[in-house]
Parts: C-alpha cells; sequence; structure tokens
C-alpha cells in the first residue's frame, strides 16, 4: 500500500464505472464529475490506538465492516 491518505472508490458520473483513487490531502485531488461510494482513511489516527503499526490488520477489519448494501445503495441514487 502507498501510505498515509485515503484510498476512495468512486463512480464515474457519466459511464457509471467505478474505479479506486488515492487521495494524500482531504481537501484537494477529489474528481470532479465522479462520486464516491467508499473511502478508507489509512491515516495513522484511523488505526493506531486499536492496531498499533499493524496497518494490514486495520485494512483486514475495515474490509470485514464494510456494509456493501450501503455502497450499492450510493450507486443506485447516482443511476436514478
Amino acid at each position: 500500500m502507498r501510505g498515509i491518505g485515503w484510498v476512495v472508490l468512486y463512480q464515474d458520473n457519466l459511464s457509471g464505472r467505478i474505479f479506486n483513487v488515492w487521495i494524500n490531502e482531504h481537501d484537494v485531488s477529489h474528481l470532479a464529475g465522479c462520486n464516491p461510494i467508499l473511502i478508507m482513511d489509512v491515516f495513522e489516527h484511523a488505526f493506531m490506538l486499536d492496531y498499533g503499526l499493524k496497518r494490514a490488520d486495520y485494512i483486514e477489519a475495515f474490509f470485514k465492516n464494510i456494509d456493501w448494501s450501503a455502497a450499492d445503495s450510493r450507486m443506485e441514487a447516482i443511476k436514478k
């Protein structure tokens, strides 16, 4: 994994395609014409208290706890 920042699963408003983007700063780099479907914070403050230096364990727990129906509903809202 690249480092600190956020990973965003976006959906393109025109094509409907989904793709991942790395964002280093919260106030820049967001893509115009795309809506975020799912965002994972990978800055140290997101996992250090619970996981220490075990970022991989944090990422694994993150994926186990995704509410995919909520993510899917965000995509459905874009399709309408």
